[in-house]
């Protein structure tokens, strides 16, 4: 639901076919003593390729006698193969795994927890190692992040707003200079939107829910004041513009809500469109959400101990950088050096640093899919209020969690 960069659709392969690397897939000349399984997701790029091959080839030479045995998986299929896997007791040592799966598998003793000292915690984003906790456990380490940041067109606004009530001023001022052009291409009701929508909310220093305390909160003041705002800026951001194709892109919209992916994209087919991206605007806090991979061990594994180092070894200073970009985000580790990216990255960045895991609920894409989205477009067209919406949706998720708060 992040959206990142499409990968391809072919069939999966092992490393032992990068053929641009060499690579053997661990099963060189000499016999392995122990073989380590490791799945993911198949390579954006065969530069992509060439960073896993020469991170296993690294680890391998490091670890004598050790096989790291990769399988790549369309990003498409690889949920639905993996709980094939998982339901007949055949899952690899370990994989990589979407953030909002890590506590259903964990819930489900699924995946193993992290052992403790295997990394210092203070040497990661905290957002994206919260993406991994269930219970008030560690049972991920993450893997890559991205996140969300405010896109504004340079010529219709000059400084990008930093607070709720200057995006507000900014996207009227922009409507009210031409009634052709919206100030803002607000998010909508649908998967995508439900999954920005929490960052908004810790934007007004409130919370989706206490998973821990079992209680749902977004229909709290917080929660019902950051819908009130999308539904604000529709007076001066019209869906009538809006709706039309690539309306930010195409100058229609002065500004709109969207992650690091769009910007090769926008480069590359509107080089005249001066954009800038800033931050996302907030009430009382600077905050935002948060996207990307993690890798687990899964329970049945007989290489445990071989699998969380190989894990670490991915996410060590040397090695994020370059397999976070790999996989289409940013690194996690504090240390780990930005591989590419353009002036926008450091706004994306600082995005990272204030960004809220989703609730570690295991029925979590259900809920945001299901009860969150639809709530949000209800407010949004004005069928209801935004407190009716979600006051209606809150309900629905404590029925559907069992929770009585």
């Amino acid at each position: 639901m992040s959206r990142r960069l499409v990968r391809g659709t072919a069939a999966a392969v092992l490393v032992a076919g990068l053929a641009a690397c060499g690579g053997d897939g661990g099963q060189g000349s000499g016999a392995a003593e122990r073989t380590l399984t490791f799945w993911m997701y198949q390579d954006r790029t065969p530069q992509a390729g060439q960073v896993i091959e020469k991170v296993r080839q690294d680890f391998e030479q490091a670890n004598p006698g050790v096989a790291v045995k990769i399988v790549k998986i369309p990003k498409d299929d690889y949920n639905t193969k993996l709980g094939s896997a998982v339901a007949g007791a055949s899952a690899p040592d370990a994989g990589i795994l979407d953030q909002p799966l890590v506590s259903k598998y964990a819930l489900d003793g699924t995946i193993k927890e992290v052992p403790a000292g295997l990394i210092d915690e203070a040497g990661f984003y905290k957002g994206a190692l919260d993406t991994n906790r269930a219970g008030g456990k560690l049972f991920g380490l993450p893997q890559d992040q991205t996140t969300v940041a405010l896109f504004y067109n340079r010529k219709l606004v000059p400084a990008p707003p930093k607070t709720w009530d200057e995006l507000k001023q900014v996207a009227a001022r922009v409507h009210a200079a031409d009634a052709n052009v919206a100030g803002m291409n607000v998010p909508k009701g649908d998967g995508y939107g439900a999954w920005m929508f929490p960052g908004v909310v810790h934007g007004a220093g409130g919370q989706m829910v206490d998973d821990a305390g079992k209680k749902v909160l977004f229909d709290q003041p917080p929660a019902v004041e950051a819908l009130q705002l999308w539904v604000d800026l529709l007076k001066s951001s019209p869906r009538q513009i809006t709706d039309s194709d690539k309306p930010f892109e195409n100058g229609l919209a002065a500004m709109t809500i969207t992650g690091p992916y769009d910007v090769p994209t926008i480069r590359e087919q509107f080089p005249d469109l001066d954009f800038g991206v800033a931050p996302l605007p907030y009430k009382t806090e600077p905050a935002g959400n948060i996207g990307g991979e993690n890798s687990v061990v899964f329970s049945t594994s007989e290489n445990a101990d071989l699998a969380w180092k190989w894990l670490a070894f991915m996410n060590n200073a040397a090695n994020n950088g370059p397999v976070a970009d790999a996989l289409g985000g940013f690194p996690v580790n504090l240390k780990a050096q930005v591989v590419a990216g353009g002036p926008e990255q450091a706004a994306f960045l600082e995005q990272l640093k204030v960004a809220h895991a989703r609730p570690a609920v295991p029925q979590w894409i259900q809920v945001n899919d299901e009860i969150i989205a639809p709530a949000l477009e209800s407010a949004l067209v004005g069928k209801a209020t935004a407190q009716q919406a979600l006051t209606d949706a809150a309900a629905r998720t404590r029925s559907l969690l069992g929770w009585n708060s």
